[in-house]
């Protein structure tokens, strides 16, 4: 049976309520009998040199989402096919106290309100929380039970799914394996960045791309974290390779739709120990690095000193002009909120 065969009747099977029961069946969709070994290519993405970004300020989070998405609903619409959607939300951290660091439930719920129209199959909502805490964690404390009375959603544990392995570098350069979620490498989903707007300690800001190219990577707790390869001593004293690892990765998972939360974003110490800030808007774009150039000016930052996006902007991965980004919505300069930078920011931007 050939690669693509399998993957089909994988999806198939999850459209069918393989997970509908929820969060306890990862070893049923993904154990013994489909051991799902994806040789990792490059992810496609259609560069657009005039793609379009919404940027939505407001009053309600949720309003201010589901606006964002309908000003692009013509993009999203032509874009999704017949894949499978999953939604990868932001459970960096998962106690109710710790919601700032995490995707509000509301941005997702609009997102839900915004497909149900013309995306009939089962979405799964999917992460690998940052401290290896199981997915029903941070899905009861941040209130998202509440959607599966309204729409047909699963919730996967991505330190659950099978894996495949990608190679990048360790900091002498040399080939450094990583396990890599099966499920945000297949080519036959449809991978939603459901991110929020933070500062970040290593990566300058955290926003529609990193929230998937930075989990993708096995978190299986008890010392077992391939995260770590990349966000930790010795990575976290090499800014080059950590951000042109960034760039591999993103390669390989790169999102086909993002959405950003800034009605509350993160200042300072991100993306775990910063303040909030509001700023009071939602962005939204199929090209997530247009929507991550929109999110870095609206927070006041260096488009230049992002160095992960400007690398996956020369690759033409996606647009990082701001000139020739379509801007529908509000414009950025009503919007724009000075982000305190990290205490590091001086340091981490050395990498040019």
């Amino acid at each position: 049976m050939s690669s693509h065969i399998k993957r089909r009747s994988f999806l198939k099977k999850i459209s069918a309520g393989v997970l509908g029961t929820g969060i306890a069946l990862n070893t049923h969709a993904f154990g013994e009998n489909y051991p799902r070994v994806i040789v990792p290519k490059r992810k496609s993405s259609i560069y657009n040199p005039n793609p379009n970004v919404a940027l939505v300020k407001g009053p309600d989070r949720k309003t201010n989402m589901y606006e964002a998405l309908k000003l692009i609903e013509d993009d999203v619409r032509k874009s999704i096919g017949d894949k499978q959607v999953v939604i990868k939300p932001n459970f960096t951290r998962v106690k109710k106290e710790d919601w700032l660091a995490s995707t509000h439930v509301d941005n997702v719920h609009a997102l839900l309100e915004f497909l149900k129209p013309f995306y009939k199959k089962k979405i799964i909502i999917a992460e690998g929380c940052g401290g290896a805490e199981p997915i029903a964690v941070p899905v009861e404390n941040f209130g998202y039970n509440k959607l599966k009375d309204e729409y047909d959603v699963a919730f996967y544990d991505l330190s659950k799914d099978n894996y495949s392995t990608l190679t990048l570098l360790d900091t002498d350069i040399r080939p450094m394996p990583i396990m890599t979620s099966n499920l945000l490498l297949d080519p036959d989903t449809y991978v939603i960045s459901a991110a929020v707007m933070k500062t970040h300690r290593l990566a300058v800001v955290t926003l529609g791309l990193k929230n998937i190219a930075l989990a993708a990577p096995m978190n299986f707790g008890r010392g077992k974290n391939e995260r770590g390869k990349l966000h930790k001593r010795p990575m976290f004293e090499n800014q080059k390779v950590f951000n042109y690892n960034s760039f591999l990765m993103s390669q390989y998972t790169y999102p086909d739709l993002a959405i950003i939360d800034g009605f509350v974003g993160m200042e300072g110490q991100g993306p775990l120990f910063g303040d909030p800030i509001e700023v009071g808007v939602a962005i939204a774009s199929t090209d997530c690095i247009a929507a991550d150039r929109v999110g870095t000016e609206v927070m006041g930052h260096d488009f230049r000193h992002v160095a992960h996006l400007v690398y996956c902007a020369n690759a033409k991965m996606g647009e990082g002009d701001i000139a020739k980004i379509n801007l529908l919505g509000d414009k950025v300069a009503d919007c724009k909120k000075n982000f305190r930078k990290t205490d590091d920011y001086d340091k981490i931007i050395q990498w040019n």
